[in-house]
């Protein structure tokens, strides 16, 4: 029983912990947040267990990035520095084989 009761404890403590937004400053910051509005240039936020407290913004310009509680990363410069860029002038045209 003692098991049981531990491992659900554990286990809650795990989900309530992880299940948050963070959002990463320029600076490299990370902010635990519980994220409200990202309007055109601001980021409204709650800072998580004071969600009591006031709303908090930040300037969008400060943020690199928002990883949202599901995973889903949105980065505010627009673009994801994963993604290589295409190379120019190397399309190939298909090869047309001709009847005889």
């Amino acid at each position: 029983m003692n098991r049981l009761l531990f491992f659900v404890v554990f286990s809650l403590t795990f989900a309530v912990s992880n299940a948050q937004d963070k959002i990463k400053l320029k600076t490299g910051d990370i902010i635990k947040s519980r994220v409200l509005k990202v309007s055109g240039t601001e980021i409204t936020y709650y800072k998580i267990f004071k969600l009591k407290d006031p709303k908090l913004k930040l300037k969008k310009a400060d943020v690199e990035y928002i990883q949202y509680e599901n995973g889903k990363i949105v980065y505010m410069s627009g673009k994801n520095p994963t993604m290589k860029p295409k190379k120019s002038g190397t399309t190939k045209k298909p090869v047309v084989k001709k009847k005889k």
